[in-house]
Protein backbone atom coordinates (compact mmCIF):
# COMPACT_ATOMS: atom_id res chain seq x y z
CA UNK A 1 0.00 0.00 0.00
CA UNK A 2 1.56 3.41 -0.96
CA UNK A 3 1.14 6.17 1.19
CA UNK A 4 0.16 9.36 0.20
CA UNK A 5 -0.18 13.08 1.88
CA UNK A 6 -2.30 15.87 0.48
CA UNK A 7 -1.47 19.25 1.06
CA UNK A 8 -3.58 22.66 0.95
CA UNK A 9 -3.88 25.34 3.08
CA UNK A 10 -7.55 25.34 3.31
CA UNK A 11 -8.36 22.42 4.76
CA UNK A 12 -11.75 21.62 3.24
CA UNK A 13 -10.23 21.33 -0.19
CA UNK A 14 -7.71 18.78 1.67
CA UNK A 15 -10.73 16.45 3.28
CA UNK A 16 -12.49 16.50 -0.36
CA UNK A 17 -9.56 15.16 -2.06
CA UNK A 18 -8.62 12.77 0.67
CA UNK A 19 -12.42 11.89 0.33
CA UNK A 20 -13.11 12.10 -3.65
CA UNK A 21 -11.85 8.35 -4.63
CA UNK A 22 -11.48 5.17 -3.39
CA UNK A 23 -7.60 5.17 -1.90
CA UNK A 24 -7.52 1.98 -0.78
CA UNK A 25 -8.79 0.13 -3.84
CA UNK A 26 -6.34 1.66 -5.93
CA UNK A 27 -3.68 0.28 -3.72
CA UNK A 28 -2.74 4.32 -1.80
CA UNK A 29 -3.42 5.29 1.90
CA UNK A 30 -4.17 8.63 2.80
CA UNK A 31 -1.94 8.80 6.08
CA UNK A 32 -2.03 12.76 6.56
CA UNK A 33 -3.20 16.40 5.75
CA UNK A 34 -0.70 19.67 6.01
CA UNK A 35 -1.94 22.92 5.11
CA UNK A 36 1.11 24.64 4.52
CA UNK A 37 4.30 24.28 3.06
CA UNK A 38 6.48 23.92 5.72
CA UNK A 39 4.39 21.55 8.14
CA UNK A 40 4.46 19.22 5.17
CA UNK A 41 7.76 18.89 4.63
CA UNK A 42 8.48 17.95 8.29
CA UNK A 43 5.59 15.53 8.12
CA UNK A 44 7.35 14.31 4.91
CA UNK A 45 11.20 13.70 6.53
CA UNK A 46 9.26 12.28 9.32
CA UNK A 47 7.04 9.56 7.79
CA UNK A 48 8.29 9.40 3.81
CA UNK A 49 5.31 8.73 2.17
CA UNK A 50 5.21 7.74 -1.37
CA UNK A 51 3.67 10.57 -3.16
CA UNK A 52 2.01 14.27 -2.08
CA UNK A 53 -0.39 16.00 -3.65
CA UNK A 54 0.14 19.47 -2.99
CA UNK A 55 -1.47 22.93 -4.22
CA UNK A 56 0.82 25.11 -5.27
CA UNK A 57 0.27 28.72 -3.35
CA UNK A 58 0.55 28.20 -0.09
CA UNK A 59 1.92 30.54 3.11
CA UNK A 60 5.21 29.42 4.06
CA UNK A 61 6.68 27.21 1.44
CA UNK A 62 4.60 27.17 -1.72
CA UNK A 63 4.04 23.73 -3.84
CA UNK A 64 7.36 24.59 -6.18
CA UNK A 65 9.45 24.82 -3.10
CA UNK A 66 8.33 22.05 -1.26
CA UNK A 67 9.29 20.18 -4.97
CA UNK A 68 12.87 21.72 -4.47
CA UNK A 69 12.87 21.01 -0.84
CA UNK A 70 11.95 16.92 -1.19
CA UNK A 71 14.71 16.86 -4.57
CA UNK A 72 17.32 18.71 -2.54
CA UNK A 73 17.12 16.12 0.46
CA UNK A 74 16.68 13.10 -1.08
CA UNK A 75 13.38 12.30 -0.12
CA UNK A 76 12.49 9.68 -3.15
CA UNK A 77 8.47 11.02 -2.51
CA UNK A 78 6.70 11.43 -6.24
CA UNK A 79 4.74 14.79 -6.20
CA UNK A 80 1.15 16.02 -7.76
CA UNK A 81 1.07 19.55 -8.08
CA UNK A 82 -2.51 21.44 -8.15
CA UNK A 83 -3.34 25.38 -9.66
CA UNK A 84 -6.03 26.91 -11.19
CA UNK A 85 -6.25 28.12 -15.32
CA UNK A 86 -4.26 30.91 -14.44
CA UNK A 87 -1.14 29.49 -12.62
CA UNK A 88 -0.43 27.51 -16.16
CA UNK A 89 3.44 28.64 -15.98
CA UNK A 90 3.69 27.29 -12.81
CA UNK A 91 3.04 23.87 -14.53
CA UNK A 92 5.44 24.72 -17.12
CA UNK A 93 7.96 24.97 -14.27
CA UNK A 94 6.69 22.39 -11.72
CA UNK A 95 7.26 19.63 -14.78
CA UNK A 96 10.92 20.84 -15.34
CA UNK A 97 11.54 20.19 -11.83
CA UNK A 98 10.68 16.78 -11.96
CA UNK A 99 6.81 16.66 -10.70
CA UNK A 100 4.90 13.95 -11.34
CA UNK A 101 2.13 15.50 -12.51
CA UNK A 102 0.10 19.07 -12.83
CA UNK A 103 -4.23 19.24 -11.92
CA UNK A 104 -6.37 21.81 -12.61
CA UNK A 105 -8.47 22.84 -9.86
CA UNK A 106 -11.07 22.17 -9.23
CA UNK A 107 -9.48 18.67 -9.42
CA UNK A 108 -12.11 16.18 -10.45
CA UNK A 109 -12.74 12.27 -9.79
CA UNK A 110 -11.55 10.95 -13.08
CA UNK A 111 -8.90 13.07 -13.93
CA UNK A 112 -7.14 12.46 -9.91
CA UNK A 113 -7.70 8.71 -10.42
CA UNK A 114 -6.32 8.49 -14.14
CA UNK A 115 -3.50 10.11 -12.59
CA UNK A 116 -2.76 7.54 -9.53
CA UNK A 117 -3.72 4.87 -11.49
CA UNK A 118 -0.28 6.01 -13.76
CA UNK A 119 1.59 7.04 -10.61
CA UNK A 120 1.10 3.19 -9.38
CA UNK A 121 2.71 1.56 -12.39
CA UNK A 122 5.56 4.22 -12.04
CA UNK A 123 5.84 3.26 -8.30
CA UNK A 124 5.74 -0.31 -8.86
CA UNK A 125 8.33 -0.01 -11.61
CA UNK A 126 10.69 2.08 -9.65
CA UNK A 127 10.71 -0.32 -7.08
CA UNK A 128 11.84 -3.64 -9.99
CA UNK A 129 14.55 -1.27 -11.15
CA UNK A 130 15.75 -0.81 -7.81
CA UNK A 131 16.29 -4.27 -6.84
CA UNK A 132 13.43 -4.29 -4.55
CA UNK A 133 12.85 -8.43 -4.23
CA UNK A 134 10.27 -7.74 -1.25
CA UNK A 135 8.31 -4.98 -2.80
CA UNK A 136 5.11 -7.45 -4.67
CA UNK A 137 5.19 -9.11 -1.41
CA UNK A 138 5.13 -6.20 0.73
CA UNK A 139 2.29 -5.18 -1.57
CA UNK A 140 0.25 -8.33 -0.90
CA UNK A 141 0.90 -7.93 2.74
CA UNK A 142 -1.09 -5.37 2.74
CA UNK A 143 -3.50 -6.39 0.30
CA UNK A 144 -4.62 -9.08 2.25
CA UNK A 145 -4.73 -7.80 5.91
CA UNK A 146 -7.65 -8.71 7.49
CA UNK A 147 -8.70 -4.98 7.60
CA UNK A 148 -8.52 -4.74 3.52
CA UNK A 149 -11.47 -3.34 1.46
CA UNK A 150 -10.42 -4.06 -1.97
CA UNK A 151 -12.16 -6.17 -4.16
CA UNK A 152 -11.02 -9.07 -6.26
CA UNK A 153 -12.42 -6.76 -9.10
CA UNK A 154 -10.12 -4.04 -8.12
CA UNK A 155 -7.42 -5.91 -7.77
CA UNK A 156 -7.68 -7.57 -10.91
CA UNK A 157 -8.15 -4.52 -12.62
CA UNK A 158 -5.34 -2.90 -10.97
CA UNK A 159 -2.91 -5.59 -12.65
CA UNK A 160 -4.37 -5.70 -15.94
CA UNK A 161 -6.26 -8.64 -15.78
CA UNK A 162 -9.66 -9.01 -17.59
CA UNK A 163 -12.40 -10.85 -15.93
CA UNK A 164 -13.89 -13.19 -18.12
CA UNK A 165 -15.94 -15.52 -15.43
CA UNK A 166 -18.61 -14.65 -13.22
CA UNK A 167 -17.35 -16.99 -10.10
CA UNK A 168 -14.16 -16.19 -8.17
CA UNK A 169 -12.46 -19.28 -5.81
CA UNK A 170 -9.34 -18.27 -4.02
CA UNK A 171 -7.56 -21.45 -2.68
CA UNK A 172 -4.40 -21.53 -0.64
CA UNK A 173 -1.96 -24.66 -0.97
CA UNK A 174 0.74 -25.61 1.18
CA UNK A 175 3.96 -27.46 -0.32
CA UNK A 176 6.75 -29.72 1.12
CA UNK A 177 8.80 -27.91 -0.85
CA UNK A 178 10.01 -24.01 -1.09
CA UNK A 179 7.67 -23.27 -3.74
CA UNK A 180 8.96 -20.99 -7.08
CA UNK A 181 10.96 -17.44 -6.23
CA UNK A 182 10.94 -16.33 -9.85
CA UNK A 183 7.73 -14.42 -9.21
CA UNK A 184 5.49 -13.26 -6.98
CA UNK A 185 2.36 -13.37 -9.00
CA UNK A 186 1.70 -14.38 -12.20
CA UNK A 187 -1.09 -15.66 -14.29
CA UNK A 188 -2.11 -19.10 -15.54
CA UNK A 189 -4.87 -19.67 -18.31
CA UNK A 190 -6.59 -22.62 -19.22
CA UNK A 191 -9.61 -23.88 -20.98
CA UNK A 192 -12.78 -22.56 -19.23
CA UNK A 193 -10.82 -20.76 -16.26
CA UNK A 194 -8.38 -18.05 -15.44
CA UNK A 195 -5.62 -18.74 -12.67
CA UNK A 196 -4.18 -15.72 -11.01
CA UNK A 197 -1.40 -17.15 -9.12
CA UNK A 198 0.40 -16.08 -5.99
CA UNK A 199 3.32 -16.57 -3.75
CA UNK A 200 2.69 -16.08 -0.09
CA UNK A 201 4.79 -18.18 1.95
CA UNK A 202 8.24 -20.33 1.56
CA UNK A 203 6.03 -23.06 0.50
CA UNK A 204 2.94 -21.70 -0.39
CA UNK A 205 0.61 -20.39 -2.99
CA UNK A 206 -2.38 -18.93 -3.59
CA UNK A 207 -4.51 -18.92 -6.68
CA UNK A 208 -7.63 -16.51 -7.28
CA UNK A 209 -9.11 -19.07 -9.88
CA UNK A 210 -12.29 -17.50 -12.49
CA UNK A 211 -14.31 -19.90 -13.23
CA UNK A 212 -18.38 -20.55 -14.55
CA UNK A 213 -19.57 -22.76 -11.45
CA UNK A 214 -22.42 -23.69 -13.52
CA UNK A 215 -20.86 -24.94 -16.66
CA UNK A 216 -17.21 -26.01 -15.49
CA UNK A 217 -17.57 -27.63 -11.84
CA UNK A 218 -15.44 -30.33 -13.58
CA UNK A 219 -12.41 -28.39 -14.96
CA UNK A 220 -12.38 -26.82 -11.02
CA UNK A 221 -12.09 -30.11 -9.68
CA UNK A 222 -9.56 -30.94 -12.54
CA UNK A 223 -7.21 -28.17 -11.61
CA UNK A 224 -7.49 -28.95 -7.80
CA UNK A 225 -6.87 -32.82 -8.45
CA UNK A 226 -4.32 -32.22 -10.98
CA UNK A 227 -2.16 -29.04 -10.64
CA UNK A 228 -2.13 -28.74 -7.17
CA UNK A 229 -1.16 -32.73 -6.81
CA UNK A 230 2.41 -32.24 -5.20
CA UNK A 231 0.31 -29.83 -2.40
CA UNK A 232 0.56 -31.36 1.09
CA UNK A 233 -2.59 -29.35 2.70
CA UNK A 234 -5.36 -27.21 0.30
CA UNK A 235 -7.64 -24.85 1.59
CA UNK A 236 -10.22 -23.24 -0.39
CA UNK A 237 -12.86 -20.24 0.12
CA UNK A 238 -16.42 -20.01 -0.16
CA UNK A 239 -17.52 -18.75 -3.86
CA UNK A 240 -17.51 -15.41 -4.28
CA UNK A 241 -18.00 -12.77 -7.44
CA UNK A 242 -16.14 -9.80 -8.23
CA UNK A 243 -17.30 -7.27 -5.53
CA UNK A 244 -16.45 -9.77 -2.79
CA UNK A 245 -13.51 -7.95 -0.54
CA UNK A 246 -10.16 -10.20 -1.41
CA UNK A 247 -9.06 -9.98 1.98
CA UNK A 248 -11.74 -12.18 3.63
CA UNK A 249 -11.31 -14.48 0.27
CA UNK A 250 -8.20 -15.27 1.77
CA UNK A 251 -8.58 -15.23 5.12
CA UNK A 252 -11.66 -17.88 4.54
CA UNK A 253 -8.74 -19.92 2.53
CA UNK A 254 -6.58 -19.58 5.52
CA UNK A 255 -8.73 -20.76 7.98
CA UNK A 256 -9.27 -23.87 5.41
CA UNK A 257 -5.53 -24.37 4.82
CA UNK A 258 -4.85 -24.52 8.81
CA UNK A 259 -7.81 -26.83 9.52
CA UNK A 260 -6.26 -29.44 6.89
CA UNK A 261 -3.01 -29.00 8.92
CA UNK A 262 -5.03 -29.51 12.04
CA UNK A 263 -6.10 -33.06 10.91
CA UNK A 264 -3.15 -35.00 9.32
CA UNK A 265 -6.60 -37.40 7.41
CA UNK A 266 -8.05 -33.91 5.87
CA UNK A 267 -5.77 -32.68 3.21
CA UNK A 268 -8.16 -30.49 1.42
CA UNK A 269 -10.50 -28.61 3.47
CA UNK A 270 -13.43 -26.18 1.71
CA UNK A 271 -14.70 -23.05 4.16
CA UNK A 272 -17.84 -23.23 5.36
CA UNK A 273 -19.66 -20.12 5.96
CA UNK A 274 -21.60 -20.29 9.67
CA UNK A 275 -20.92 -23.53 10.71
CA UNK A 276 -23.34 -25.10 12.96
CA UNK A 277 -21.85 -25.75 16.42
CA UNK A 278 -21.48 -29.74 16.99
CA UNK A 279 -24.54 -30.59 19.09
CA UNK A 280 -23.54 -30.93 23.31
CA UNK A 281 -20.52 -28.67 23.24
CA UNK A 282 -22.14 -25.98 25.57
CA UNK A 283 -23.60 -28.60 27.98
CA UNK A 284 -20.33 -30.13 28.43
CA UNK A 285 -18.66 -26.75 28.98
CA UNK A 286 -21.38 -26.52 32.02
CA UNK A 287 -19.99 -30.32 33.21
CA UNK A 288 -16.67 -29.00 32.90
CA UNK A 289 -17.15 -25.77 34.34
CA UNK A 290 -18.44 -27.64 37.38
CA UNK A 291 -15.81 -29.65 37.71
CA UNK A 292 -13.69 -26.94 37.66
CA UNK A 293 -15.31 -25.24 40.60
CA UNK A 294 -15.49 -28.48 43.01
CA UNK A 295 -11.86 -29.52 41.89
CA UNK A 296 -12.62 -32.42 40.99
CA UNK A 297 -9.89 -34.12 38.41
CA UNK A 298 -11.98 -36.80 37.04
CA UNK A 299 -14.96 -35.01 36.03
CA UNK A 300 -12.40 -32.45 34.14
CA UNK A 301 -10.79 -35.37 32.55
CA UNK A 302 -13.96 -36.67 31.23
CA UNK A 303 -15.41 -33.51 30.17
CA UNK A 304 -11.95 -32.32 28.43
CA UNK A 305 -12.09 -36.09 26.84
CA UNK A 306 -15.66 -35.49 25.33
CA UNK A 307 -15.01 -32.38 24.47
CA UNK A 308 -12.18 -33.39 21.96
CA UNK A 309 -14.56 -36.03 20.17
CA UNK A 310 -17.02 -33.66 19.85
CA UNK A 311 -14.86 -31.01 18.40
CA UNK A 312 -12.94 -33.48 16.62
CA UNK A 313 -12.91 -32.61 12.00
CA UNK A 314 -14.45 -28.62 13.50
CA UNK A 315 -13.58 -26.50 11.31
CA UNK A 316 -10.41 -23.95 13.17
CA UNK A 317 -11.87 -20.85 13.73
CA UNK A 318 -14.63 -23.13 15.49
CA UNK A 319 -12.51 -25.07 17.66
CA UNK A 320 -10.40 -22.08 18.80
CA UNK A 321 -13.63 -20.35 20.14
CA UNK A 322 -14.24 -23.45 22.08
CA UNK A 323 -10.58 -23.93 23.47
CA UNK A 324 -10.58 -20.31 24.58
CA UNK A 325 -13.65 -20.38 26.30
CA UNK A 326 -11.55 -23.68 28.26
CA UNK A 327 -8.70 -21.07 28.28
CA UNK A 328 -11.16 -18.66 30.08
CA UNK A 329 -12.36 -21.20 32.55
CA UNK A 330 -8.76 -21.79 33.31
CA UNK A 331 -7.93 -18.24 34.44
CA UNK A 332 -11.33 -18.00 36.13
CA UNK A 333 -10.42 -21.04 38.04
CA UNK A 334 -6.96 -21.18 38.25
CA UNK A 335 -5.44 -18.24 38.15
CA UNK A 336 -3.11 -19.07 40.18
CA UNK A 337 -1.76 -22.42 39.37
CA UNK A 338 1.58 -22.68 38.24
CA UNK A 339 1.14 -25.57 35.64
CA UNK A 340 -1.71 -23.72 33.86
CA UNK A 341 0.36 -20.28 33.87
CA UNK A 342 1.71 -20.53 30.10
CA UNK A 343 -1.64 -21.69 28.52
CA UNK A 344 -3.34 -18.64 26.55
CA UNK A 345 -5.74 -17.68 24.15
CA UNK A 346 -4.63 -18.55 20.33
CA UNK A 347 -6.09 -17.47 17.60
CA UNK A 348 -6.58 -20.69 14.98
CA UNK A 349 -3.64 -20.06 13.12
CA UNK A 350 -1.73 -19.79 16.42
CA UNK A 351 -3.54 -23.44 17.35
CA UNK A 352 -2.13 -24.60 14.08
CA UNK A 353 1.17 -23.66 14.84
CA UNK A 354 1.56 -24.55 18.41
CA UNK A 355 0.01 -27.62 18.62
CA UNK A 356 0.24 -30.68 15.89
CA UNK A 357 -3.47 -31.96 16.49
CA UNK A 358 -6.59 -32.04 18.40
CA UNK A 359 -4.98 -34.87 20.46
CA UNK A 360 -1.95 -32.34 21.30
CA UNK A 361 -4.54 -29.62 22.23
CA UNK A 362 -6.21 -31.61 24.97
CA UNK A 363 -3.07 -33.61 25.97
CA UNK A 364 -1.78 -30.37 27.15
CA UNK A 365 -4.98 -29.32 29.11
CA UNK A 366 -5.06 -32.83 31.00
CA UNK A 367 -1.52 -33.15 31.73
CA UNK A 368 -1.78 -29.33 32.97
CA UNK A 369 -4.78 -30.49 35.85
CA UNK A 370 -3.16 -33.82 36.91
CA UNK A 371 0.20 -31.55 37.98
CA UNK A 372 -2.43 -29.34 40.04
CA UNK A 373 -1.85 -30.48 43.79
CA UNK A 374 1.29 -32.88 43.34
CA UNK A 375 4.40 -31.08 44.78
CA UNK A 376 7.51 -29.40 42.73
CA UNK A 377 9.31 -32.58 41.37
CA UNK A 378 12.76 -32.01 42.57
CA UNK A 379 14.87 -30.33 39.35
CA UNK A 380 18.61 -32.07 38.85
CA UNK A 381 21.35 -30.31 38.92
CA UNK A 382 22.19 -28.80 35.63
CA UNK A 383 18.74 -29.85 33.83
CA UNK A 384 17.54 -26.40 33.54
CA UNK A 385 20.45 -25.09 32.17
CA UNK A 386 20.26 -28.07 29.53
CA UNK A 387 17.36 -27.41 28.56
CA UNK A 388 17.85 -23.51 28.07
CA UNK A 389 21.15 -24.15 26.00
CA UNK A 390 19.12 -26.59 23.85
CA UNK A 391 16.63 -23.98 23.07
CA UNK A 392 18.43 -21.17 22.67
CA UNK A 393 20.48 -23.24 20.11
CA UNK A 394 17.93 -24.29 18.28
CA UNK A 395 15.21 -21.57 18.52
CA UNK A 396 15.12 -20.87 14.79
CA UNK A 397 14.07 -24.80 14.46
CA UNK A 398 10.16 -25.82 14.14
CA UNK A 399 10.30 -27.63 17.81
CA UNK A 400 7.62 -28.56 19.39
CA UNK A 401 7.55 -28.43 23.38
CA UNK A 402 6.29 -31.73 23.58
CA UNK A 403 9.43 -32.73 21.68
CA UNK A 404 11.94 -30.87 23.99
CA UNK A 405 9.46 -32.75 26.69
CA UNK A 406 10.81 -35.88 25.82
CA UNK A 407 14.06 -35.66 24.60
CA UNK A 408 14.49 -34.66 28.68
CA UNK A 409 12.56 -37.16 29.92
CA UNK A 410 10.32 -34.36 31.63
CA UNK A 411 6.42 -34.13 31.45
CA UNK A 412 5.10 -31.84 29.58
CA UNK A 413 3.48 -29.32 32.10
CA UNK A 414 6.39 -29.71 34.30
CA UNK A 415 8.39 -28.46 31.47
CA UNK A 416 6.66 -25.74 30.82
CA UNK A 417 6.59 -24.68 34.41
CA UNK A 418 10.13 -25.26 34.89
CA UNK A 419 10.55 -22.57 31.31
CA UNK A 420 7.92 -20.25 32.80
CA UNK A 421 10.33 -19.93 36.31
CA UNK A 422 13.58 -19.59 34.35
CA UNK A 423 12.13 -17.08 31.58
CA UNK A 424 9.07 -15.64 33.16
CA UNK A 425 7.62 -16.54 30.06
CA UNK A 426 5.62 -19.25 28.06
CA UNK A 427 7.73 -21.12 25.71
CA UNK A 428 5.64 -19.76 22.70
CA UNK A 429 6.74 -15.91 23.54
CA UNK A 430 10.30 -16.92 24.42
CA UNK A 431 10.68 -18.28 20.72
CA UNK A 432 9.28 -15.34 19.21
CA UNK A 433 11.33 -12.61 21.31
CA UNK A 434 14.48 -14.10 19.92
CA UNK A 435 13.44 -15.11 16.83
CA UNK A 436 11.95 -11.28 16.52
CA UNK A 437 15.36 -9.94 18.06
CA UNK A 438 17.46 -12.22 15.68
CA UNK A 439 15.18 -10.48 12.66
CA UNK A 440 16.23 -6.74 13.67
CA UNK A 441 19.57 -7.61 13.42
CA UNK A 442 19.45 -9.38 10.13
CA UNK A 443 17.06 -6.65 8.73
CA UNK A 444 20.32 -4.27 9.24
CA UNK A 445 21.97 -5.90 6.68
CA UNK A 446 20.71 -4.52 2.97
CA UNK A 447 22.07 -7.18 1.47
CA UNK A 448 19.51 -9.70 2.75
CA UNK A 449 15.77 -9.92 1.88
CA UNK A 450 13.23 -9.81 4.03
CA UNK A 451 11.96 -13.08 2.84
CA UNK A 452 15.59 -14.69 3.53
CA UNK A 453 15.12 -12.81 6.82
CA UNK A 454 12.07 -14.98 7.36
CA UNK A 455 13.66 -18.60 6.52
CA UNK A 456 16.65 -17.81 8.59
CA UNK A 457 14.68 -16.91 12.07
CA UNK A 458 12.74 -20.15 11.17
CA UNK A 459 9.06 -19.19 9.80
CA UNK A 460 7.71 -20.84 6.67
CA UNK A 461 4.49 -18.19 6.09
CA UNK A 462 6.33 -14.71 5.26
CA UNK A 463 2.72 -12.81 5.86
CA UNK A 464 2.50 -14.51 9.52
CA UNK A 465 6.05 -13.23 9.62
CA UNK A 466 4.81 -9.78 9.14
CA UNK A 467 1.73 -9.44 11.41
CA UNK A 468 4.10 -11.28 14.09
CA UNK A 469 6.65 -8.54 13.60
CA UNK A 470 4.54 -5.33 13.16
CA UNK A 471 2.78 -6.38 16.51
CA UNK A 472 6.00 -6.61 18.03
CA UNK A 473 7.99 -3.81 16.70
CA UNK A 474 5.06 -1.66 15.97
CA UNK A 475 6.58 -1.63 11.77
CA UNK A 476 6.65 -4.26 9.25
CA UNK A 477 10.01 -5.38 8.27
CA UNK A 478 10.18 -3.31 5.58
CA UNK A 479 9.89 -0.12 7.23
CA UNK A 480 11.64 -1.55 10.09
CA UNK A 481 14.60 -1.41 7.63
CA UNK A 482 14.21 1.90 6.49
CA UNK A 483 14.87 3.19 9.86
Amino acid sequence: MYRVLIVDDEPWVAYGISKLIDWESEGFQVIGEAYDGSSALRFIEEHRPEAVISDIRMPGLNGIELLNEIAKRRLGTEVILASGYSEFEYAQQALRLGAFDYLLKQIEKEQLLETIVRLRGYLEQKKLDAGDPDAQLNDLFELLDADGHTTIGQYMRNRGIKPEHPNVLLINALFPYATATDSSERVAEMPEMNAHVMRTGSNKLSYILQYDEALHAKELLDFITGSLNDASHIGISMPADLSYPLSKMFHAADIALFTSCFYPDQRIVRYKENEAMAAGISGTMLQLELSMKERKLSGMQECLQRLMEQCRGMQLDQFASVYNQIISLIHKYYSQASSQQDIEFLTYDQLARTYSSIDAVFERLKNGFELEGKPDLPVISGQVKAVMDYIDSSFTEDIMLGAIAKRFNLSLSYLSFLLKKETGTSYSDYITGKRIALAKELLKESSISVHEVVERVGYKDYFHFNKLFKKHVGLTPSKFRKL
